[in-house]
Formats: structure tokens, sequence, C-alpha cells
């Protein structure tokens, strides 16, 4: 296997694009022309196509405008509310962060599940067996690479900087399928391209890496002197380096040298052998100087899942108009102006309340200024003020601040409720639901939250589905050797010589819609009542910790109930024989009573 495959993790660096409107629609070249990368091109011709490609991005209207954006959303996210100036103060104004609680509200509904895949193939009884073969080996590396939380990262990442990247490759280290959540900020994109449906559509994608140069050396041993060159003795000093991906290549480069190139190696290749050609009489074909003359034959055609290579990302894209590879907005690029109105409607209600504490306005006919700031003092303190002589109330009086108007607190309220219902989170806060005062209307809430939730649990739905269908194709190229796949009963093998079937890779349509346990509990009911449903399912719908043993006890409760005793049961012990009692043994005289024993299995 190719030293290069350990480790696929990327992050990507600031790169551009030509000076061309996003919205030009004239036919031609609309781009800069770049030559198509083949295993023949020179180092020094790749580097000047990674310079390329670096430039085009840099130099991208859409760059710019997404890191600014980007920068925005992750400082509203994290509460950093504040001007440079009270930053360097110390002296902060008060800040209600709903874009936080907002999202990470939201994020638990998004991702509560793992879809479920879906294997299916010809209706051939080895096939439809292999099938579900493939299918449990997809749930289980789903569960040991601990996808759903990776894909919370992913979605994390979506809703903060406008696009979540998956990245798929193979472990060495652990010999097996691997997956990463990783940065959208690392990747050098073309803008030119979009994201669509999960797939990426462009010429290439930069991954900007990081590794210690030991590790550099061990994995490019061809380039150790030149990273020895770079570091000089401190081999321990990272280094970022980019891993530049096509369809069909990848290939490394650390500043203007290039570590290491190849084929996509995610991808089974035909295998073609050189092999003479012969003249209509069977004789070997000779050229002019009476060398034989060879063709390439196909001897094995490669196998795989895909109809092609594809780049190892997939990709989560909600709110893209299809003009570049990031949406052009998302959920806290919609609410930060709600998130400001917040704020100031906040302040505006802790000025109000510092000035319902009252301060006093005292006169200057009673009192020096010396002894006007005592008495202020004494008023804040419940003290007793003494006026000598004249009237008390020409002396001082309170001054309390006017209550702000009821629209301001209820302005407040709106807007807090209104990002709760961009995000879908009505349901699950308590202020979203105090008016509902019956079961029925919170679940009418918590339904509509599902509805609002729905467009983008079916692009998480959909990244799923093009997930499982990588690590089917990953399985075709890597599981060489045969591979364990548990079962309830036993294990049996897989392995890439077994993939010989067609598979279809989906996933269970609306297996990520969130569901209300309320609903799931009493349909589990209704259908339990009209007994169109077994008890182990039954039990499974009402979340039993072990729904089989519970069914298995319902069914001894039905049958023979002293057996969900044994302790009992143990103690009604067989009567002694009729002769001990001084009765007349079986069948001489009175029958002898039969034995509880016989009648209750333990």
């Amino acid at each position: 296997m190719p030293k290069f495959l350990d480790s696929f993790t990327t992050f990507f660096q600031d790169v551009n694009k030509t000076k061309t409107s996003f919205d030009n629609q004239e036919e031609g070249i609309v781009g800069e022309q770049i030559s198509e990368l083949s295993l023949e091109i020179d180092d020094s011709e790749l580097i000047e196509l990674k310079k390329k490609w670096e430039r085009k991005w840099e130099e991208s209207d859409q760059k710019k405008d997404i890191e600014r954006k980007q920068q925005e959303n992750e400082r509203y996210w994290l509460g950093d509310h504040y001007t440079p100036a009270q930053k360097k103060s110390g002296v902060r104004e008060l800040v209600d962060n709903v874009v936080f609680s907002a999202l990470e509200d939201a994020l638990p509904t998004y991702t509560k599940q793992v879809a479920e895949p879906l294997v299916s193939t010809i209706e051939i009884p080895e096939a439809q067996e292999f099938s579900k073969k493939v299918k449990t080996r997809v749930v289980e590396i789903a569960d040991v690479i601990r996808l759903r939380l990776k894909m919370r990262k992913a979605v994390r990442n979506w809703a903060i900087y406008f696009l979540g990247v998956v990245k798929f490759g193979w472990s060495m280290e652990r010999n097996e399928i691997a997956i990463q959540s990783i940065r959208p900020q690392d990747l050098t994109l073309d803008p030119d391209g979009i994201t669509d449906e999960c797939e990426y559509e462009g010429e290439y994608i930069g991954h900007l890496r990081k590794d210690s140069a030991s590790d550099l050396i061990l994995r490019f041993p061809a380039k150790a002197e030149f990273i020895q060159q770079v570091v000089g003795k401190n081999l321990g000093t990272q280094l970022r380096y980019t891993e530049w991906w096509t369809n069909e290549y990848v290939f490394w480069t650390l500043r203007d040298e290039v570590l290491d190139k190849n084929k996509n190696p995610h991808w089974n290749y035909d295998q073609e052998e050189d092999q003479p050609q012969v003249d209509e009489l069977g004789q070997p074909a000779l050229n002019e100087l009476g060398q034989p003359i060879t063709q390439k034959v196909l001897v094995a055609e490669g196998n795989n899942h895909f109809s092609n290579p594809k780049i190892p990302f997939g990709f989560l894209s909600v709110f893209s108009l299809g003009k570049g590879p990031y949406d052009e907005t998302n959920l806290i690029d919609q609410i930060i102006p709600l998130q400001d109105k917040v704020n100031k409607r906040t302040r505006q209600i802790d000025k109000n309340a510092d000035g319902t504490n009252g301060g006093a306005v005292v006169s200057g006919d009673h009192f020096s200024k010396q002894q006007a700031a005592a008495v202020g003092d004494a008023l804040r303190k419940g003290q007793t003020v003494w006026v000598p002589n004249g009237d008390v109330n020409r002396a001082y009086r309170r001054d309390v601040a006017p209550p702000l108007p009821s629209f301001v607190y209820d302005d407040l309220i709106d807007s807090r409720n209104e990002v709760r219902a961009i995000f879908g989170t009505t349901g699950l806060s308590a202020q979203g639901i105090q008016k509902e005062s019956t079961v029925r209307g919170k679940i009418i809430v918590g339904s509509k939250d599902v509805d609002r939730a729905s467009p983008i649990v079916d692009q998480i739905e959909q990244l799923y589905d093009y997930i499982f269908n990588w690590f089917v194709q990953l399985m075709v190229v890597y599981y060489e050797e045969p591979r364990s796949v548990s079962k309830t009963q036993g294990s049996t093998m897989i392995q890439s010589s077994e993939f010989v079937y067609p598979l279809v890779v989906s996933v269970k349509e609306g297996s990520l819609v969130p569901k209300d346990p309320l609903t799931q509990r009493n349909e589990a009911i209704d259908l339990w009542t009209a007994q169109a449903i077994d008890p182990i399912e039954f039990f499974k719908r009402l979340d039993f910790p072990d729904p089989v043993k519970a069914a298995k006890d319902l069914f001894l409760w039905k049958t023979n109930p002293i057996a969900l005793f044994p302790d009992l049961a143990a103690q009604m012990v067989a009567p002694p024989p009729p002769e001990q009692q001084g009765g007349a043994p079986p069948g001489e005289g009175a029958e002898a009573p039969p034995s509880l024993l016989n009648e209750v299995p333990i």
C-alpha cells in the first residue's frame, strides 16, 4: 500500500480568482487557461500550476468576502460583541448572546441520530446476503469512527463558516477507513467551482496540512535532504505543506518543491500490459528498425463502486445560489441584526434599572455641597437625613427614572423568539412554549420546529448518503484482506474481491428527522392496542433499556406468572410422599396432590 495514504488531514491556504463577474453568462473562455494535470507533468510545471491555483483563489472577490463574513460569524458565536476600546479598557457593555444558545440548541436536533444506511442489489440470494453484510459493515464503521460527532463538527463549521467539510481516506495506523471533519479555512478552493449535492464541482482542492519534519521525512524519504535544509537539525519543527487534489491525481508541495505525486489512490485503475502486435499472418509486427511493435492490452478492468475517480471531500452546503463553493448566507449571518437589537434592548433595560435606584436633588438653601454629597450617600444607605428647619419637601427629594415603555421589553422578547424560530429551536426553550398550557400545544410547537429544520436536516441526510457511498468505495479499494463483520449471532467476513454485484447505497428517508418522544410513545401504544406491532418493537419505541428482556418477561407474565419470581417458586417445595404423611401411597388410597413444581418450569 502506498506510504502517502496515512493520515489524510488537510486545511486550506488563501487562494484567489481572476477578476470576472460571477454572473457573466457569455460563451467562450471565462477563466484562466490551465493545462490538464497528468503524471507526465514535470515537477516545475506542477509548481507553476500550484501558484496559478493559489493566485486564482487569493485574488478572488469571493475569498475576500467570505473571510470577512467568517470572522464576523465566529466573533458573534463567541460572544465577542465589543468594540476595540471596550476590550482595551476592560469595561464592557452587557451582551445577551442568543447566537451561541440558538446554534448550540439546534445542533443536537440536527445531529441527534446517525442516518440509517440502505444497501440494495439485484434479486439474487447471494447478492442479497452480501448487501446485508455491506450494510452491517457500514454501520460498524460509522460507530467506530464516531461519525455522529464528526458530523456535528461539520454542521457547526457550516453554521459559522458557510461550509461544512469532511475528508475521506485510509488510516495506515488503524488499517481502516478514516474520515475527518476539517475547517474550511484550510482549503484552497476553485472560485469557479461549486458544491452541489455534497460533491465538489471544481478543478482542484488544496488542503493545508501540518506535520513535523521527521514525519515528513518518513512519508517522503526521497525529499529528506530538502526537508533537512528547511529545518536544519530541528527535526521536531512543525511544517505546513499543501496536499493538492484533482479527480485523477494528488501531489504534495512544500514551498516551491514537489514532495511527491501520484494517481488518485482511492481508485482501482484498469490493468494493462504491453503485448506484441501481429500481422495478418500471425507473425510479430516489426517497425522500420526491425524491432517488435507493442500495444497496450487491457488485462483486468478495475473494480469500483463509483463510476469515476473523485476528490475525497464531502461538503455540507444549504443556502447556495451556485455562484461559488461557499454558501451565500447562513443562519448566523441572518440573525446578526437581531443579535444587535437584542444587545441594544438589554442595555436599555439595564440602564433604566440602574436609574430606579434613584438619586437625590438637594436644595442649596438648606445644604452646602459637602452636605449634599452626604445626603445622597445617606439616602443610598437607607439612613436618616436631618433637616434642622424649614419644609423637608423643599430641602431634598428622591429622583427616580420613569419606567421604560412596555414595548421595549416586548421587542426584546420578540427578537429572541425570532432567532429561535430561524434556527428551529422554539420548542426547545421554556420561553418558547410558556404560552402553551397543553401538552398538545407544546407538541405542535415542536412539530413546527421540525418543519423549520427540515431543509437543513435534508442536506445533512444527503451528506450521510455521500459518506456511506465513500465507505463502500474505500472497501472495494482497500479491503484486500478479509475483514470481520459482526452479527447478532457470530460473525462473517468481507473483502474487496466479493464486490461483484452492483450495489445501490442510500439513506433511509426521514431517518434524521427529529422525532418527538411523546409522539413516538403515543404512536407505539396505538399500534400495540391495534395488535399491529410485536412486543420487542413496542418496547424499543418506548425506549426500554432491554426491549428483548421486557418482551420475554411479558410473555412469562401472560403464560406462567410465577416464573418471574424464581425465589418464590423455589419455596414452593413438593409435599412429602403419602407414606410419610400417614396416608396411602399413590394408587392405593387417596390421590396424591400434584406437585406445584411440576407445573412451574424453572
